[in-house]
């Protein structure tokens, strides 16, 4: 065999997803593939091989785009989020507006928080790291959703702009966190709303407010 066709041989498994799937269409195969990768062991058996015998490629393919796991699971979380993005509530009443957001969260995201808060251990060590710190560099610098809506209802006149700390943008993401650690089997809804009346408004609500 000439060389030329050892080398047609050897390249014959990459042309298959090279002419089938290129660009963004590969990329959001790879991000998917690792994904599920993550959602089935955590980042502890994370694998660049392992996504890419999942997603039916070579590992390459993948070293081309990531130059370490933690990378591509950095993407695939991200991935994860844009490709399934949350609806902002406008129903001109903050109450009803995060008590919407925050349960369609923990019902989206359940999977996600899970992995970063029960999972992502040997991430932390590996990036130097911490779920505050992951959590922000997810976020790349994007106002979160809490923020815009406690922000939009202080325009509003029904929260004190003066109390949007960090701590107190932080609470619900913390709520989140401890269900999702302690709590599997949870009336998500009431919890909620026993969180937003009970602790988040009574610290940010305006005097006028009720």
């Amino acid at each position: 065999m000439s060389l030329k066709s050892v080398t047609e041989a050897n390249e014959a498994g990459d042309s298959v997803v090279k002419t089938r799937r290129r660009g963004v269409a590969l990329e959001g195969a790879l991000l998917e593939a690792a994904w599920a990768e993550l959602l089935d062991g955590g980042y502890s058996a994370f694998t660049i091989e392992g996504v890419a015998l999942r997603a039916r490629t070579s590992r390459p393919v993948i070293a081309r785009r990531w130059s370490s796991r933690g990378d591509l699971a950095m993407s695939a979380f991200r991935h994860h989020i844009e490709s399934h993005p949350l609806t902002i509530p406008d129903e001109s009443d903050i109450r009803t507006e995060l008590v919407h957001y925050i349960v369609e969260l923990y019902e989206r995201d359940f999977p996600l928080a899970m992995i970063m808060w029960t999972q992502m251990d040997e991430y932390y060590r590996e990036q130097k790291s911490s779920p505050a710190r992951f959590r922000e560099t997810l976020l790349a610098g994007r106002v979160s959703a809490v923020r815009f809506l406690l922000e939009r209802a202080a325009e509003r006149g029904e929260v004190d702009a003066g109390k949007l700390t960090e701590m107190v943008m932080s609470i619900p993401a913390a709520f989140l966190a401890y269900i999702t650690a302690t709590q599997s089997d949870i009336a998500i809804r009431a919890a909620v709303e026993e969180m937003v009346d009970s602790v988040l408004l009574p610290l940010v609500r305006t005097k006028s407010q009720p």
